[in-house]
């Protein structure tokens, strides 16, 4: 049996209460890495208009200045805590809707109606933003530390050599179930008899690979019935090879790479990449973003409807498994000790990751704040 971590120790530490932003577990454990680029929104939501996103227990308000670029701020008002996004946007600037105090993108307060001079350090907290692939992503934690060059590979979703299209759907569980079930190879034969279910998918072997950057679940599948997915959409009968590979990395990225060949006639081959970004809400909610890429047939809109839908019908019954799982994690009696064997193998591993990043995270944050 491998011992408690990952979901367990969160909800051993969080069971019964909403801890504020920054909040830790027991033990100085912070709760999300921060440390991190996480997706916020897709860029078609983020408008001159103010938009409100809670991320990781913190309110957010996002807009773009007028020559297109986002900005993001915590979403109080530092005059007496008003959401800003309750207000408007004024050239480059957001004002509260309560007062009218303005505030660049930068977080520094720009107008203080009735006050000719700014009070000096008069501000809010900004957070680093970059637009990549259709999607906007936020640095949760210190501003100094962000780093472009570490932005998640997500570049499927505007490839032109790639055709599909996302969501985003609401979940009502902590981020790491979302991680956890698509680490989880094995469930696909139970949760998804109508999609993705072969028998295959129970007896083929699973391998795990971690270099330290990134963790991968691999599972090949040689001369294996096409599931009910690829035989309605992408017309595979007789026996294929097929392909799956997850890969994982911090602090909430996931891309599945699947591949199948016919047996009979090699050229009849697709590849897809499902991206998958699990940005917390709050410790029991998910902005789940995903988007579902393929390498054939770019131009079928109604080949990218179809695999759209029935993608996101797979999803649903994931999201309803692991919302009533949370249910039960939330009231388990003491100690909720899970069992595991071989094909917990990778959320086991993405489990310790983490908690290592979280400890190491912890860690630098407390020298720094002894640092002054």
């Amino acid at each position: 049996m491998i011992g408690l971590c990952g979901w367990d120790t969160v909800a051993r530490a969080e069971r019964g209460r909403r801890p504020a932003a920054g909040a830790a577990e027991p033990g100085g454990t912070a709760i999300f890495l921060r440390n991190y680029w996480y997706v916020a929104a897709w860029s078609g939501e983020v408008g001159r208009a103010p938009l409100q996103r809670w991320l990781l227990n913190e309110p957010v308000v996002l807009w773009r200045r007028g020559d297109g670029t986002p900005c993001a701020l915590a979403d109080r008002c530092p005059h007496r805590g008003a959401p800003l996004s309750n207000g408007r946007v004024v050239g480059d600037d957001i004002v509260c809707g309560y007062h009218g105090l303005g505030f660049c993108g930068d977080g520094s307060c720009t107008q203080v109606p009735g006050i000719d001079d700014v009070p000096a350090g008069l501000s809010t907290r900004h957070y680093p933003v970059a637009e990549r692939w259709g999607w906007i992503f936020l640095w949760m934690g210190d501003p100094a530390l962000a780093d472009e060059a570490a932005i998640p590979d997500y570049h499927w979703n505007d490839d032109p050599g790639w055709a599909g299209r996302g969501e985003t759907l609401p979940v009502a569980v902590n981020y790491t179930l979302v991680r956890d079930n698509l680490l989880d190879l094995s469930h696909a034969h139970f949760v998804h008899q109508k999609t993705l279910a072969t028998d295959a998918v129970v007896d083929a072997p699973v391998k795990t690979e971690f270099d330290g950057e990134s963790l991968r679940v691999i599972r090949d599948m040689r001369g294996i019935e096409p599931s009910p997915f690829f035989k309605r959409l992408c017309g595979f009968n007789g026996a294929v090879d097929h392909r799956q590979e997850v890969t994982f990395t911090p602090a909430a990225n996931i891309v599945i790479s699947v591949r199948v060949r016919s047996t009979e006639n090699p050229d009849h081959a697709v590849e897809n990449r499902v991206l998958n970004a699990m940005t917390p809400e709050t410790d029991r909610s998910t902005h789940y973003f995903w988007s579902l890429q393929r390498d054939t047939q770019l131009d079928d809109a109604a080949l990218t409807d179809a695999m759209f839908t029935a993608n996101r019908d797979t999803f649903f019954e994931d999201v309803a498994v692991i919302e009533a799982q949370q249910k039960m994690l939330d009231t388990a009696p003491e100690p909720a000790q899970p069992v595991r064997w071989h094909i917990d193998k990778g959320v086991d591993r993405a489990q310790r990751w983490v908690a290592k990043l979280l400890r190491e995270e912890a860690a630098q944050t407390g020298r720094a704040a002894a640092a002054g």
